[in-house]
C-alpha cells in the first residue's frame, strides 16, 4: 500500500508541477504581488472558512455513521481522518485512496474490521448520491454552454487516453506475463466485493435510515462547501460575480475531476478550470487564481494529510517493532 501511495505521490507532484508551470507561463500577471495585495480579504477569509466547513462535514459524516454501529471516535481524530482522506484521494486515481485509507486510520483506534468497512462503504455511497442528485444541474450547465462542454470533454478524454497509454506501457515494461491472469483475478474479486458491498448497504439502510439520510445531507453540505471555496476565492478577484452562477458553472468541473483517471484529478482540475473561470476573470489573472484555488481547495489539505499519514505510519511501525 505504501509503495503505491509513494508512486501516486510522485506522479501527482509531476502533473501538478507541469500544470502550474503551464498556467504561470500563459496566464500569470506581471504584477503578481500587487494583485495578491488587492484581493478582497473578506472573501479570502470566507474561502478558508469553507475549507474548514468542508472538513467539518466530512468529519461529522464519519462520526455519525460510526456511532450508529457502535464505534466511537473523538472529534479531533475525525478531522485528522478527513485530512488523511484528502491526501489519499489526491495521490490515487479516481480518488480511490480517499475511500481506502480510512480503513487504516479508523482501524488504528480499534473496532471490528467489518464495522469499519461499513463506515467506509456508507461514507462513499452518501458521497456518490450527491453526484446523482446534482446531475440534472450539471447537465443544465453543460447544455447552456456548449463551448464549455466541448472543452471540458476534450480535456478529460485527452488526459484519459494519455493515462491509459502510459498505464499499459508501464504494465508492459514492468512485466509482460501474467496480465491476463491478474485481470481475471481482479474481476472475480470485484464481483465478490460488490455483492458484499450491496448487502451491507441494504442492511444499513433498513436499520439506520435516519442516519443514512443525515450522512447524505452532510455529503451535500460537504460538496457545497467545496464549491463555495472556489466561489469565494473568485469573488476575492472579482467582487461583482454572481455566487449562484459560479456554483452552477463549477459543477461540470467537479464531475470532471471526480471521473479523472489521474491522481486527485490533477491536470484535469487545472486545465479544466481555464474554460470554466475564463468568463469571470481577465486572461492574465487565470493562472494565479487557478493555482490558488487548487492549492486551497485540495493540495493544502493533502499536504497536511500526508504529514499526518507519515506520523501515523511511523508510530505504528515503531509499535510493531517494539512488540517483536
Amino acid at each position: 500500500m505504501v509503495k503505491r501511495i509513494l508512486q501516486g505521490l510522485l506522479i501527482t507532484a509531476f502533473i501538478i508541477l507541469l500544470s502550474f508551470l503551464y498556467l504561470a507561463y500563459h496566464y500569470f500577471p506581471k504584477d503578481v504581488w500587487e494583485v495578491l495585495l488587492a484581493l478582497d480579504r473578506k472573501s479570502l477569509f470566507l474561502a478558508f472558512l469553507f475549507l474548514l466547513l468542508f472538513h467539518t462535514f466530512d468529519m461529522l459524516r464519519v462520526i455519525v455513521i460510526a456511532r450508529s454501529i457502535g464505534l466511537y471516535y473523538p472529534i479531533h481524530y475525525g478531522y485528522l481522518v478527513s485530512l488523511v482522506n484528502t491526501f489519499g484521494a489526491t495521490v490515487t486515481p479516481a480518488h480511490l485512496g480517499g475511500e481506502f485509507l480510512p480503513l487504516y486510520t479508523l482501524t488504528r483506534k480499534g473496532g471490528e474490521v467489518y464495522k469499519i468497512a461499513t463506515v467506509v462503504t456508507l461514507k462513499g455511497l452518501s458521497g456518490l448520491l450527491f453526484y446523482l442528485l446534482f446531475l440534472p444541474f450539471t447537465l443544465k450547465a453543460l447544455f447552456s454552454s456548449p463551448k464549455l462542454a466541448k472543452e471540458l470533454l476534450a480535456i478529460v478524454l485527452a488526459i484519459f487516453f494519455l493515462s491509459l497509454i502510459l498505464y499499459f506501457a508501464y504494465l508492459f515494461l514492468k512485466e509482460r506475463r501474467g496480465i491476463v491472469k491478474r485481470e481475471k483475478e481482479f474481476i472475480s474479486s470485484f464481483k465478490r466485493s460488490f455483492k458484499r458491498y450491496m448487502a451491507t448497504c441494504r442492511r444499513f439502510y433498513r436499520e439506520h435510515k435516519v442516519v443514512f439520510l443525515l450522512s447524505v445531507l452532510l455529503s451535500i453540505a460537504l460538496y457545497l462547501s467545496f464549491l463555495a471555496i472556489g466561489a469565494s476565492l473568485l469573488k476575492a478577484f472579482n467582487p461583482s460575480v454572481s455566487i449562484v452562477e459560479v456554483f452552477i458553472h463549477q459543477l461540470p468541473l467537479l464531475y470532471a475531476i471526480f471521473i479523472s483517471p489521474t491522481p486527485g484529478g490533477s491536470g484535469v482540475g487545472e486545465f479544466g478550470a481555464i474554460p470554466v473561470f475564463s468568463q469571470y476573470l481577465p486572461e492574465e489573472y487565470l493562472g494565479l487564481f487557478i493555482i490558488l484555488w487548487r492549492g486551497l481547495s485540495q493540495y493544502l489539505s493533502a499536504f497536511i494529510g500526508g504529514i499526518i499519514f507519515l506520523v501515523f505510519l511511523s508510530r505504528d511501525v515503531a509499535k510493531y517493532n517494539q512488540r517483536r
